[in-house]
């Protein structure tokens, strides 16, 4: 409908009309009369002033008055300007049943030759917006064809295309219509036709979401040829309002700004600064700067227009600045208010993030099915796509709390309010998201583990999988563990495979697979430097308990003896004799080998030291192998001592060592 700005260019026509009008020869050659031919001008000037109000903006009042002299006109040589004026009108006045009796009555009026020649053109653009008004598409593509290809002027046939590629549009054919504008654009040189090119395309360019390129357009558009939209003010708020529409409010500000500048009529300073200051409100991005630039004008209106039709909502804007920069409490207001629904969300709202403000999270989480009433739009207006992303800060304001006292086990309390989202903007956070996977994985939580994996299942980062991995692991949820081992390694972040080496190993010695558990020796054993990184870790131990055993399966026994002696060491570091006495006579026997008794033997004595908790079997061959070895040192008093020792434990169990100490 706003392309039927282009009609501007046949107003001009109207002059010329009475011109040629004042001069004219009735049917018996007469010439007519001066009252008629002062008629005739009086019905042209009705119908300049009906366009200029139209363009100002006053719809209502231009369709009342064109409605009434086209009624009441006797001047058949007005016809074809009042039933094309009647019909732009009723697209702008956006009544389905103005627009199809508007439709029916031009396309009469083109068919019985109502309309004339030089306003063909101008006829048919307006039926085609009235036929795609009315979803009559191939009637529309008919006449927009008909403007193509049946006038003998390139501008005319531009507006013709221009009105095929809105028919593609209309049908969601975004890449005909492109095409189409694009072509116009290479061929015309004519600065309104492009501007006229350039406003459908900001359009195909939203609907069919290339959001950058419609903005990039629309930058382009108003510094070349503002006027366009400043010299029509009903045509400039429809931009306003579409620029508004698409997240793009600078733009409907700059435009507003230039209305501004333009008038003097106090009606328009009065809408228009009263659009700017509600455009200034959507444009709210949790500063004071747009709050401030809004209140000056609603400021204005309320002084400098205390009978305009804005006064009374731009005095309740007003109150909600000021309840917004906390100068009214939020009560007050909604008992100002009552009858207004939308101000009662806005109070409830208000309160909401004075909650928030004062930490008080709990209150509002036990309040969120009242706050769930505020509308989308509401939350929008004070800068927040929806409530549910204040819920979202909420939680984790409560969880980034937790996490810095280090109550893990308050998290999960905080987590069964959490959405999808709310995790996702915890992980986007460097400084929190290890520290929140840290403290699932020490106080597991089932529900969490479920809701983190939804989420990130699908994720390409390695880090997010091993803490996935670790918190299966937690859960003893060993098979999910193990898939998203499999997924690490699809990722193939060598950090990532490192840090995940011994995770991987708790997960497969859960399962008890051998063959599975060689596997991952094997590969270890072709990544040493995972081993490496990995030695501070305590569950090295068990590590390399497992890993020496393997290696001397595998007869790699200088490996073996590296391991073996690394897990000596590690066990002394932790005070952590997991493998003794087992370690111990594992390193007692190379030593004998390398004819090193002594040695041999302070490991096996340490070796009974270390042990806390020794079975009685393991205890008897401890004893065994240093009584062997005071037998090679003649020491015959400690030998004895140790014969006795061996001969007086219990509860051994067909103990080869226990049978040969018993014989001594």
């Amino acid at each position: 409908m706003r392309l039927l700005v282009i009609l501007f260019l046949f107003i001009s026509l109207l002059e010329a009309k009475k011109d040629f009008y004042y001069g004219f020869i009735n049917s018996s050659g007469d010439q007519i009369s001066e009252k008629r031919r002062q008629a005739i001008s009086d019905g042209f000037e009705v119908v300049n002033h009906v366009r200029k109000i139209a363009k100002e903006g006053k719809i209502d009042e231009a369709y009342t008055q064109v409605e009434a002299f086209k009624s009441q006109n006797k001047i058949r040589i007005l016809n074809s300007d009042l039933i094309i004026l009647h019909a732009e009108l009723s697209l702008k006045k956006k009544s389905k049943r103005l627009i199809l009796q508007a439709s029916k009555e031009l396309e009469k009026a083109i068919n019985d030759s109502t309309i004339h020649e030089e306003d063909l053109s101008r006829a048919y653009m307006v039926l085609i917006e009235l036929k795609l008004n009315t979803n009559k598409v191939t009637d529309a593509k008919y006449f927009a064809n008909i403007i193509i290809n049946n006038f003998d002027n390139k501008i005319i046939n531009a507006y013709g295309k221009i009105y095929l590629a809105k028919i593609y549009k209309h049908q969601r054919d975004y890449r005909k219509a492109e095409t189409v504008l694009y072509k116009i654009l290479t061929e015309t040189t004519d600065v309104l036709v492009a501007t006229l090119v350039a406003d459908e395309l900001f359009d195909v360019y939203i609907l069919d979401q290339q959001r950058d390129k419609a903005y990039n357009l629309i930058s382009k558009v108003l510094k070349k040829n503002m006027d366009y939209y400043a010299n029509d003010s009903f045509l400039a708020l429809e931009k306003v309002n579409r620029l508004t529409r698409a997240g793009m409010p600078e733009f409907a500000v700059e435009i507003l700004k230039e209305l501004l500048n333009r008038t003097d009529k106090p009606d328009s300073i009065e809408d228009f600064k009263y659009k700017l200051a509600n455009t200034y409100m959507s444009m709210y991005d949790k500063t004071d700067k747009y709050l401030l630039a809004a209140k000056e004008l609603y400021k204005d209106i309320i002084n400098d227009y205390p009978k305009g039709i804005y006064f009374q909502k731009s005095k309740m804007y007003l109150d909600e600045i000021l309840m917004r920069e906390g100068k009214i409490e939020p009560a007050v207001l909604a008992s100002k208010y009552q009858s207004s629904e939308a101000m009662q969300q806005k109070v409830l709202l208000q309160e909401l993030l004075n909650d928030k403000a004062q930490k008080k999270y709990e209150i509002i989480l036990k309040s969120k099915r009242i706050y769930k009433k505020v509308s989308n739009s509401i939350s929008q207006r004070f800068g927040y796509p929806s409530v549910d992303v204040i819920f979202d800060e909420v939680n984790i304001d409560m969880i980034k709390n937790h996490l810095k006292t280090g109550k893990c086990f308050l998290l999960n309390k905080a987590l069964k309010t959490a959405r999808n989202e709310t995790l996702e903007l915890l992980i986007s956070d460097e400084k929190t998201k290890y520290g929140f996977f840290e403290c699932l994985i020490e106080a597991p939580y089932e529900k969490a583990y479920l809701l983190v994996k939804e989420t990130f299942n699908k994720s390409r980062d390695a880090n997010i999988y091993l803490y996935l991995e670790r918190m299966a692991l937690a859960l003893k949820k060993y098979e999910e563990a193990e898939l998203f081992s499999a997924k690490i390694d699809m990722v193939n972040d060598k950090k990532v495979l490192s840090e995940e080496f011994l995770y991987r190993f708790l997960v497969l010695s859960e399962k008890d697979d051998s063959v599975a558990l060689d596997r991952y020796f094997n590969y270890a054993y072709k990544n040493q430097n995972f081993i490496k990184n990995n030695e501070a870790n305590p569950v090295i131990i068990d590590f390399y308990y497992n890993y020496y055993l393997y290696l001397i399966k595998k007869e790699l026994n200088n490996e073996a003896k590296n391991i073996l002696n690394k897990l000596y060491e590690k066990q002394k570091e932790l005070n952590a004799y997991v493998y003794s006495p087992f370690v111990e006579l594992e390193s007692a026997k190379i030593e004998q080998t390398n004819n090193n008794n002594p040695v041999a033997l302070e490991l096996l004595l340490n070796g009974l030291e270390y042990s806390r908790k020794i079975k009685p079997n393991d205890l008897a061959q401890t004893y065994y192998e240093i009584i062997k070895l005071y037998e090679e040192f003649n020491n015959n008093i400690k030998k004895d001592e140790y014969i006795n020792k061996c001969k007086a434990l219990e509860n051994t169990q067909d103990s080869l060592y226990k049978k040969m100490c018993d014989e001594m």
